[in-house]
Order: C-alpha cells, then structure tokens, then sequence
C-alpha cells in the first residue's frame, strides 16, 4: 500500500517569553518562515518485543507573533498548539512535503490567587484561536531531516464576521477568569471557545473540538464558524454561530478544562470521533477518576447528530484489576487521536509519572452506549466499576508504543538551550497534544508549551514548540482512501 493512498489524521498543542520575532498578517504570512531541524538520535531496539517507540527527528517550530499587544494585553508569540493535520503524499503532490494545519487554544493563560481562591487568568482575553497553515518536509527515506515552514493563518471568526475569542461562554458550569494579576473577572463571550481538536475535509472546510460547552465546530476554509454543536440543553442567547444542541446532554458535565481533547475523521469522512480528556465528574468525581472510563463519541457530519458512544477505559489493558476498575493511572489523560479506518484509532494517554503510551484502538467490538445514555444513563458510565455486570465491552486497546523511555530526549529538545543531551535542565512536564500519522511505521507528534506560560521559576527560558518523527515499534495498517 502506499503511502498516499489514505487520508491520516490526527489530534491534540505552544509559545515562550513575548518577544516578536515576525508577525503574521490577519490573513496569512506575508513570508515562509522555515525551521530547519537537526537529526535527533535514533533509540536502539533491545529486541523483537520492546515496544518502545524511538525518536529519529524532531524541529523546533518557528516562534512567530501571532497577535500584536493592545492596550494591557501583551503580544501573543506562536504557542499553546493544541492540535495537528497532516495530508498525504499524493493530496500534497510532491513525495516528502505535506501540507499541514495546526491549531492553538483560548491564549496564553495560568493562575492566581483571588481572596485566597486559585482561578485560571487570560493573558490577552481578545486573542482569537486560530489555524496555522504549514508545510512538513520528510521524507521516510531520509528520516533523520525534518523541516517545517509557516505559511499562513486561519483566524476563528463567527458568521457575522466577528473574531471569536478564547474567553468562555459565561454559563454556570463555567468557572470565573481573571486578569493575569486577579483585578477583576474577564467578560464572557458566547462565541468563546477554547480550541483542542482539529481536521480538514477532502473539500478544504474544518471540523474543530472545545472545551468548554464541550463542542464539535463545523467551519469553512476561511475559518467561519457555521455550526456549534452542544450538549442538549445548553442556550447560548445571540450567538454568531448557529447553536445545535444534539449532542447528549450528560456531556456538560465535563471536568473543568477537561472537555473534547481528541479529534479524528474517519477516511470516508462519514464520522468525526470525539474524545473527552478524562472522565466527566459525575454524581462522585473522585470515584469517576478511580474508574476511568471516558466517553468517546462518533458523529455525523451530514446529518448533525451522534450515531454512536462508547466507552474507553484509561490505563493498561494488560493490568489484572483493568477489567475491574482498578487500573486507572492517576490524573489520567487523553491527549490526542488520529484514525486508521472506519473503526481503528491511535490514542495517546497521558498520566502523571511520565505515562505516555500510544494504543491501537478498536470500536468494532465495543458497546455502543448511546442509546443507554439518551435514556438516563443510570448509572452514569463513570460510575461503573465492572463493565461486565453492566453488560457493556469497552474500547479494545493495545500497546502501540511506550514513549516513557523517550520523554527525557523529547524534552530537552524544548528547552531553548541548543542541547538535546542527557542531563541537559528539564523545562517541565512534556505536553504532547497533536498526533498524525506519517507512514506504517512512523508518526508525527507536537508539544502544547502552554505560550512558555510556566509556574515553575526556575524553568528558565520557557520552551518551545517542537515537531517529532516517531518510529513506531510494529508497523499500523492504514485503510485506502
């Protein structure tokens, strides 16, 4: 099979310190802006069963501005990355360059303190999210260069014409945010959005995942935002965007920050796949996230509605107590998907304790819970400790690649020191939030720096955005076209 006879998708994040380098037009970059990449280390395979994935590339993103200060609001450097498309060799049409979007979250953001109460802060509460537009240079058969070169921006605007911004949507489930030194809370806006899954149709038009209703976004190639589709229920009043709320109602229970993660098309282009980032709270949030199980959904985009819902337990299939409940890594969560064929998925969990492992996924055999949870949903699917008594089959999963052996490499390449060396000064946990497959063998993954937006103050400088190559430790089957 080759390589450009199937559409690869993939899901789910970065900037550092404000300091302009280029700026992006409102409507594209009037430059290239090339990073040029260095080979990074290829890990030696221990034997035929080590499942360890092995790093051959990696690139630093170009740091360019993406909106300039106003006002209070400092300029917004290129960061918080939060997802990535990558087409084939045969849609871009030259073998090793493929065409690529990337898209940020709500701004740059972190925390503060308000009459002895940590709340979450917005950096620049006008900064729109919005698509980068990209082209990756690679070439399997030279896997150790890499390059990757901006070519555009795609800002998130409603049907009226109006920049959406990353500020929430002022509803009750959505917690207060405050100016970056907790003056006052910022404005809401209805149209808000925070921005974390994104693919593109064969006909050039978007399809994007939020957090914070949660929802699924239908948008034109100049990133007008037509459609919202929500929870059932949800009433945003004087919306620029057409509000439908077919989505189950359940889902506004999300964990704060902790809505749709991961995005995935399917290669007929007959069903989007959501992916929630860890459990919804629930009747009991702390027994929701001993259990694990999250809520993946499978939508319609010609007709606007869910067709299916399943469940997919965190942790390691292999586990005794999995079955049961009793595997759950702490703080796990989902970070990124990327589709295979009608059914299969890539899936990347993530967990405190350096936890990044990427699964191969299979809905064939799972439970379709939808009906059950249109119904009621009683108990909630958080809730359920042994899926066998609820007669329910989780997401089939197994072990793709454990990346744990390969963080340490991945990170230093963030750390803005000109070193991937061991030893070389961390610059803290490793969010990896975009994932696309490249070929049967390798796959693409890119980091969230949070805009170099970091609590810790010796983390100094902030990261960077950085694209790997990943060589996949047993080859995947990709479905054509």
């Amino acid at each position: 099979m080759t390589t450009g006879a199937r559409r690869l998708t993939m899901a789910c994040g970065g900037v550092a310190r404000f300091a302009a380098i280029l700026v992006l037009a409102a409507a594209g970059i009037a430059a290239p802006i090339v990073g040029r990449c260095a080979s990074a280390r290829d890990r030696e395979r221990r034997d035929g069963v080590d499942m360890s994935g092995a790093m051959v590339a990696s690139c630093v993103i170009p740091r360019v501005m993406l909106a300039a200060s106003r006002g209070e609001e400092p300029a917004v450097m290129l960061g918080g990355i939060s997802d990535l498309f990558v087409e084939t060799d045969s849609d871009a049409g030259t073998p090793g360059c493929r065409r690529a979007w990337l898209v940020t979250d709500r701004g740059p953001n972190g925390t503060t303190k308000v009459e002895g109460r940590e709340h979450r802060t917005l950096a620049a509460p006008s900064f729109a999210p919005r698509i980068l537009e990209a082209q990756i240079d690679w070439d399997p058969s030279h896997p150790g260069q890499l390059a990757v070169e901006l070519t555009g921006t795609v800002p998130l605007r409603d049907r009226t014409g109006e920049a959406v911004s990353g500020r929430p949507n002022g509803l009750d489930n959505d917690p207060l945010i405050f100016d970056p030194q907790g003056r006052a809370a910022i404005a809401p806006d209805v149209d808000g959005v925070d921005t974390e899954g994104l693919v593109r149709t064969r006909a050039g038009g978007f399809w994007l995942a939020e957090e914070y209703r949660p929802s699924l976004l239908a948008a034109d190639a100049d990133g007008t935002l037509q459609r919202r589709f929500v929870p059932a229920g949800v009433a945003l009043a004087d919306a620029g965007t057409e509000v439908v709320d077919s989505l189950p109602a359940v889902y506004s229970q999300r964990r704060d920050n902790r809505g749709f993660e991961g995005l995935a098309i399917s290669p007929d282009e007959t069903r989007i796949f959501a992916l929630m980032q860890s459990p919804l709270d629930g009747t009991d949030p702390a027994v929701a996230r001993k259990r694990g199980n999250v809520r993946l959904v499978a939508f319609d985009p010609a007709c606007g509605q869910p067709v299916g819902e399943y469940v997919y337990r965190l942790g390691d299939p292999t586990h005794e107590g999995y079955r049961k409940g009793k595997a759950a890594p702490d703080d796990g969560k989902l970070c990124a998907m990327a589709a295979l064929g009608p059914t299969s998925l890539l899936v990347l969990e993530q967990a405190d304790g350096g936890v990044a492992r990427l699964y191969l996924t299979d809905l064939a055999v799972a439970t379709n819970t939808l009906a059950r949870t249109v119904a009621g949903d009683e108990p909630p699917a958080e809730m359920l400790r042994d899926l066998d008594e609820a007669d329910i089959t989780p997401v089939a999963k197994t072990l793709l690649a454990d990346l744990a052996p390969i963080l340490d490499d991945m990170r230093a390449g963030t750390a803005n020191r000109g070193t991937s060396r061991r030893g070389a000064k961390k610059s803290g946990p490793l969010k990896l939030e975009g994932l696309a497959v490249a070929d049967e063998q390798h796959i693409f993954l890119v980091n969230d720096d949070d805009f170099g937006i970091h609590e810790d103050a010796d983390d100094d400088p902030p990261p960077r955005t950085c694209l790997w190559v990943v060589r996949l430790a047993r080859p995947i089957t990709l479905t054509q076209r």
